[in-house]
């Protein structure tokens, strides 16, 4: 009798959360003999009849200090605390449906650089106010593991450590080259089509999105202004990653917690995007329309990634390069990074100390970024604090920059 209150009682509790502390609990209430097997996969099944709605929140205040601010052709030590990040996620999944293994259906809002008065990379005084925007909203239907077809707004598929979520990122701030690969193409948060999969129980993972490339017209690096006739096929991406069997990497995580990957991971990924046929006003003079017709742009990159068991830690190191291009704009940019951590325990938490050295090449001019800097881990990804020291070369006549970043987490 109490045994059968007790699964009577489990079932709503887990048909309305997917908290891992519940399944930890009845995997312990299994393992103690408390329930069987056969009721333990009552438990799940019931679960599975009444699908989560998942609701996360992520805020990521920032401190930031040093040569933020240039005036008079010199750089002024200067202070800024605002919010990097604000995140509301929200999602829900069905597993059983008439055809495939699972939809999903996922909205995430954000405000991000709420309260900024300086914007460091350009080393200039401009208030970033509070507002919030629609970041991701999207539908993902996977039909079986080696096909998945999704709808909406999410990140178009480039770059390895712009695809890895912000909140599992090794040093505080992404490359300069990877950021500026966002912009070449447009919003890299744009509206797409996506088929995706994973074959040989992850050994290789594809990802094809297909889009208008209308997006172009609200961000780009090729001029002042630019118009699209947004037809669908305008916009493409590829991307393609391996890893080892015994060393596939089950979701992508730049540091050494590693989230859902155990063991030893290898990650190597190739990528290519285009975006075509948009026009460029390139005087900031729209009134005499626009001087560059049909144009394309494209991003093309090469990523590794290793995260390997070494001691009594977990030894992360990561390397990329990228590439972007105008054709009739005549500009290109290239760039590569490197960079690696080591995470052990220490008295109250897990240590990182982490560095990366990056090289930015303009053409006639170049960047090379040096960081510095530690993650410290309260909680995994949930509670954690990382300070970095950004050494920044810059290129031509602008003076060079020495930065200092100190961000939270609280991710529930």
């Amino acid at each position: 009798m109490k045994r059968l209150l007790l699964v009577s009682a489990l079932f709503p509790v887990v048909g309305f959360t997917a908290d891992p502390s519940v399944k930890a609990l009845i995997k312990k209430l299994e393992e103690k003999g408390i329930l069987t097997r056969e009721e333990v996969k009552e438990v799940k099944k019931a679960s599975e009849k009444k699908p989560h709605l998942k609701v996360k929140i992520r805020l990521q205040p920032r401190f930031d200090f040093g040569d933020i601010y240039s005036e008079g052709g010199g750089l002024k030590s200067k202070s800024d605390f605002y919010f990097r990040r604000v995140r509301l996620e929200v999602s829900r999944r069905w597993k059983r449906i008439p055809l495939g293994k699972s939809v999903k259906i996922s909205i995430t809002l954000s405000s991000d650089k709420g309260d900024r008065d300086y914007d460091y990379k350009k080393a200039e005084k401009s208030h970033h106010a509070f507002k919030v925007k629609l970041k991701y909203a999207y539908v993902d239907w996977k039909i079986v593991n080696e096909l998945a077809v999704r709808l909406g707004r999410k990140k178009m598929p480039y770059s390895r450590v712009s695809l890895t979520s912000s909140s599992r990122q090794l040093l505080i701030e992404r490359p300069y080259s990877t950021e500026d690969a966002k912009k070449w193409l447009g919003d890299y948060d744009g509206n797409q089509i996506m088929f995706h999969g994973k074959i040989a129980k992850g050994v290789f993972r594809y990802m094809l999105s297909l889009s208008d490339g209308g997006f172009i017209e609200d961000k780009q690096k090729a001029g002042d202004h630019a118009k699209s006739d947004a037809k669908i096929g305008n916009f493409y991406a590829v991307r393609l990653e391996f890893s080892p069997p015994g060393f596939v990497e089950k979701k992508k995580d730049d540091t050494g917690i590693g989230e859902k990957n155990k063991g030893n991971v290898i990650s190597l990924g190739v990528s290519y995007a285009q975006n075509r046929n948009f026009d460029v006003d390139t005087d900031n003079n729209t009134g005499d329309g626009y001087e560059i017709k049909n144009e394309k742009g494209t991003v093309w990159g090469a990523d590794v990634f290793g995260r390997f068991l070494v001691g009594p830690g977990a030894l992360t190191a990561q390397a990329e390069y990228v590439k972007m291009k105008y054709d009739k704009v005549n500009r290109e940019e290239k760039g590569w990074y490197i960079q690696a951590g080591y995470l052990f325990g220490v008295g109250f938490g897990k240590l990182e100390p982490a560095f990366r050295y990056e090289n930015v090449d303009y053409g006639s001019s170049k960047r090379k970024v040096t960081t510095l800097g530690f993650n410290h881990y309260v909680k995994a990804h949930r509670i954690k604090w990382a300070y970095n020291l950004l050494r920044i070369d810059n290129p031509g006549s602008n003076p060079d920059q020495t930065v200092h970043q100190i961000q939270a987490q609280f991710y529930f």
